[in-house]
């Protein structure tokens, strides 16, 4: 990571600590829902900006993992701690079934198999009534009080407590997406988003590369999904449209795919700036859509990575050399 990312996560980070002493609850709320963006952002950045596997079912994935929490609260009887790794290995195990086409698409065809994916989720949730409750959705307990052997540790009872937990676990989710990128299994995502016909000559195993972005993908989703269920102590299918995998992947493409912290700044900008514009915000898919659409034609790169481009293009200019081009160095 370089030291201008690091400068802006610790800005970041400083900011959202000191937010819980120095807002209100509305705009408290609107980080917290940064905050879940953020995670699904992160997660779909690792399969689609680095791992090359175009996907539009992020939203379905948020879907399942909250659905997963309300299903076991409702049937079990299990809390927030115990839904959030079931919701975390379901949605994974979803995320492995969709990578299974994944090893013979690309590109577009990937993208519109996704979507369906999407479509085929929403519906299941609509109408699969005795399990999912239909348009009704499912109730879910707050996260409340936690304990740990019968000993009480804390309670989570208001905003600002529900604000903490999900600064907790984007804070988690992230350093979790900075240590694959960073891993072995990182730098095989990026040889097979540049090359998959060369990252297999040269002996790497590219269905294990795909079906592990994917996993990590929909695990990213499935966490988040779980806390906004127990945040929002209720489910219903309209809450994970397709417009939210949209959503996702315009935060992803606007800020820099494939970079470390361009869907972080997405995923922040692009929630909080609607909120800003006052009677505009009713207008934001389709500024959404406008802004996807000036990206992906103008710099498909997106924010980051054309002021990456730039400063490289000023470094060649000052040395008179090409610049070295690391494509495993993707966290500006």
């Amino acid at each position: 990571m370089t030291r201008a990312a690091l400068i802006t996560l610790a800005i970041l980070a400083v900011g959202f600590v000191a937010a819980p002493f120095l807002l209100g609850g509305y705009e408290l709320n609107v980080l917290m829902v940064a905050l879940l963006y953020v995670i699904l952002a992160v997660g779909l950045n690792l399969a689609t900006g680095y791992c090359g596997q175009f996907s539009f079912a992020q939203g379905a994935f948020y879907g399942i993992g909250g659905y997963t929490a309300g299903i076991l609260s409702r049937d079990v009887g299990t809390g927030f701690w115990m839904n959030l790794p079931a919701g975390i290995v379901v949605t994974g195990l979803f995320g492995l079934a969709l990578g299974l086409p994944a090893l013979r698409l690309k590109g577009h065809f990937l993208a519109i198999v996704t979507i369906a994916v999407q479509t085929l989720v929403y519906l299941g949730l609509v109408q699969w009534n005795s399990l999912t409750g239909g348009q009704n959705g499912l109730a879910v307990p707050p996260i409340g009080e936690t304990t740990l052997f019968g000993v009480r540790l804390f309670e989570v009872t208001s905003l600002r407590d529900l604000y903490w937990v999900a600064l907790v676990m984007a804070a988690v989710f992230v350093f979790i997406a900075w240590r694959l990128v960073h891993s072995r299994l990182g730098r095989e995502w990026v040889a097979v988003r540049e090359d998959e016909t060369l990252a297999g000559a040269v002996g790497l195993n590219t269905t294990f590369a795909k079906l592990t972005a994917f996993v990590a993908s929909a695990a990213f989703a499935g966490g988040a999904g779980v806390l906004n269920a127990h945040a929002m102590q209720g489910v219903t299918p309209d809450d994970f449209q397709i417009w939210i995998s949209c959503m996702v992947v315009a935060m992803m493409v606007v800020g820099g795919r494939g970079t470390f912290m361009g869907p972080i700044l997405g995923a922040i900008a692009l929630t909080i700036l609607p909120e800003l514009t006052g009677e505009l915000a009713r207008y934001k898919m389709l500024i959404f859509g406008v802004l996807l659409v000036v990206c992906v034609t103008v710099a498909p790169e997106g924010a980051l990575g054309r002021i990456r481009k730039a400063r490289e293009s000023r470094d060649q200019a000052a040395s008179g050399r090409a610049p070295a081009k690391d494509p495993s160095e993707a966290s500006a």
